[in-house]
């Protein structure tokens, strides 16, 4: 017994590695290309192979060179492999009951985001100091209007992949070098003004950074965000024609919802407005 248990381990062991190697080898969100994994010459070659034919079944590799290489297409697929690495570390099954009737979601392979989030919520149950797989840093800007004494309205923007109103701005990719530059690309994208130049276009004021770990309400699994919170006053009108840009009233952003029963995600003005670092508010109805 003791001998296949030590088995096992090594066993275990070894799919971790190459769960691990194949994760670190995917593209990242930020633009840098995914590398090909080779496995020629390791050892153990036949179970690892076997491994790699079930990760292809699941679409999270793809085999190149008779299948003894493969690449990671997506970063969804690269997460997704994180996620399973620490999954089969921990020894224990995806799914712990296999008795219960009923076919409970049956959309779970329906999109890649929903068995992200499923294999997220197992891990998090099974390692619940667990780091979240995924980190980003992001940008976001404060656009304000007041059309009374006291009665501030915020600029948000329609999220279709999200279906959530959130703050103008996005994540910062490999090419920005800095946060203001991811700023200013997600504007003139967003708002439709095309590219935006600093002082000419708009005016940017930095913010304290925050952090953020909750669910991607995009890819389901929990995330580590460090938002760049900008302070923006524009010099050129916002076409508000577009139907994805709404100002939306304080209270709407604290109920989660729009007026009209639209989801609303807009955690780091909240965050800036609750703590009065700035006394934000009265700052920008000045």
């Amino acid at each position: 017994m003791l001998q296949l248990t030590n088995r096992t381990h090594v066993r275990r062991a070894l799919a971790c590695t190459l769960l691990d190697r194949l994760a670190a080898s995917a593209p990242t969100e930020g633009g840098r290309p995914g590398q090909v994994v080779s496995l020629e010459g390791v050892a153990h070659l036949d179970y690892l192979l076997g491994l790699l034919d079930a990760l292809t079944v699941l679409g999270v590799v793809e085999q190149l060179d008779d299948g003894l290489a493969a690449r990671v297409p997506t970063p969804l697929a690269g997460w997704t492999l994180r996620l399973l690495s620490d999954l089969v570390d921990t020894g224990q099954p995806l799914q712990s009951d296999w008795r219960s009737p009923g076919i409970g979601d049956a959309r779970l392979l329906g999109r890649p985001a929903a068995l992200l989030a499923a294999l997220d919520e197992r891990r998090h149950e099974l390692l619940p100091g667990a780091a979240p797989v995924r980190e980003v840093e992001a940008s976001v800007a404060l656009i304000t209007r007041c059309e009374e004494p006291g009665a501030l309205r915020f600029l948000l923007a329609y999220d279709e992949t999200a279906r959530a109103w959130q703050l103008p701005g996005g994540r910062r990719e490999l090419h920005d070098a800095t946060a203001r530059d991811t700023l200013l690309r997600e504007l003139g994208e967003e708002l439709g003004l095309g590219p935006l130049r600093e002082p000419d276009d708009l005016e940017l004021q930095r913010l304290p950074s925050l952090v953020e770990t909750r669910p991607s309400p995009t890819y389901g699994l929990r995330t580590r965000t460090r938002f760049s919170p900008f302070l923006v006053t524009l010099h050129r009108p916002i076409p508000l024609a577009e139907r994805r840009l709404r100002w939306l009233r304080e209270e709407e952003l604290r109920a989660g919802r729009t007026a009209d029963g639209l989801a609303v995600a807009a955690e780091p003005l909240l965050r800036l407005l609750d703590h009065g670092e700035l006394r934000l508010a009265e700052r920008l109805a000045q």
